[in-house]
C-alpha cells in the first residue's frame, strides 16, 4: 500500500520537523479523462532543511511495495530549492478503480476520508462528481501506522513536538487537486482553468470537497448525426434508384407496345 511507503518518508521528515523549522509537502491529485479513465498522482516534497540533516533519506527509502501495488515510482530528484522530491503515479480504468486507489492513500486518521470519484449519465453526456472530504486527525498520528502507535503508545514524536511548541500546519501541508472532464457544475475549492485545488487543514477540521462537472462528447454526438445522415442519404440513393429503374422499364415498355 501506497500508505506504508508515505508514512516511511513522513516518519524521517516529522522526526526533523519537530526539532527545527522544516517542512515536508504531498501533492495528491485527481485527473479524470472524459471515458472515465485518469490517473492519481502523489508528489512528496522534503525542503532542503531536511534534506541536510537526514543523510540516509535516500538509502531508507523503499519503494518495492508500492511498485507491486501498481505505482509508477519516479527517481528521487533535487528540487530548485535544494529539497528533494518524489513522484508516485497510479493509473486507473473506471471511477471505481480511482475510488479504490485513494482509499490506499489514507489510514482511519486522513487526509481523504471517504472521498468517491463516480460518473453517471450517458456516453455522449456524462456528470462526474467527487465527494468526501479532507480531514486529519490525531496531529502526528495521522502520519504514523496503527502498530507504531500501539507500541509507542502514542504518535512517534509527538512529545518532541509539542516541546517544541510548532504549529504541524507550519511543518506539514498536503494540497488535493482535481481534473474533471467538461464544465465544472458546481465545486467547494479554488478553480485554477480545469483544475480545482483544496489545502487539507491540520487542525482536525474538516473540508467538504462536492464538486461535479458536466462533459458532452462533441465527438460522438456529431458521429451519431453522421450517421444518421449517411442513413437518410443512403435511403434516398435507394429509392432515386427504384424510381430511375421503373421509368426505364417504362419506357422500354411503351416503345415495345
Amino acid at each position: 500500500m501506497i500508505r506504508s511507503s508515505l508514512v516511511r518518508i513522513a516518519a524521517v521528515a516529522v522526526a526533523i520537523v519537530a526539532l527545527s523549522a522544516c517542512r515536508v509537502d504531498s501533492t495528491i491529485s485527481l485527473k479524470v479523462n472524459p471515458n472515465g479513465s485518469g490517473s492519481v498522482t502523489v508528489v512528496v516534497t522534503a525542503d532542503k532543511e531536511i534534506v541536510a540533516k537526514t543523510e540516509s533519506l535516500e538509502s531508507d527509502l523503499r519503494t518495492s511495495d508500492l511498485t507491486a501495488a501498481g505505482w509508477k515510482v519516479g527517481k528521487l530528484r533535487t528540487t530548485t530549492t535544494g529539497g528533494r522530491s518524489l513522484t508516485l503515479v497510479h493509473s486507473f480504468r473506471t471511477p471505481a478503480e480511482a475510488t479504490r486507489i485513494l482509499s490506499t492513500i489514507n489510514n482511519s486518521r486522513g487526509p481523504l476520508k471517504n472521498v468517491v470519484l463516480a460518473r453517471s449519465g450517458k456516453e455522449t453526456k456524462s456528470t462526474f462528481t467527487v465527494n468526501g472530504k479532507l480531514e486529519v486527525n490525531g496531529g502526528l498520528a495521522a502520519f504514523a501506522d496503527d502498530a507504531a502507535i500501539k507500541l509507542l503508545g502514542d504518535s512517534p514524536y509527538a512529545g518532541e513536538l509539542n516541546a517544541s511548541g510548532l504549529d504541524l500546519g507550519k511543518a506539514v501541508g498536503i494540497t488535493f487537486t482535481v481534473e474533471l472532464p467538461g464544465k465544472l457544475n458546481s465545486t467547494t475549492g479554488v478553480q485554477q482553468t480545469n483544475t480545482v485545488k483544496w489545502q487539507v487543514p491540520m487542525d482536525g477540521s474538516s473540508t467538504d470537497i462536492a464538486t461535479s462537472s458536466t462533459n458532452v462528447a462533441i465527438g460522438s454526438s456529431v458521429a451519431r448525426v453522421g450517421r444518421v445522415v449517411i442513413l437518410a442519404l443512403l435511403a434516398l440513393w435507394i429509392a432515386a434508384t427504384l424510381i430511375l429503374l421503373l421509368l426505364v422499364m417504362g419506357s422500354r415498355n411503351r416503345r415495345h407496345r
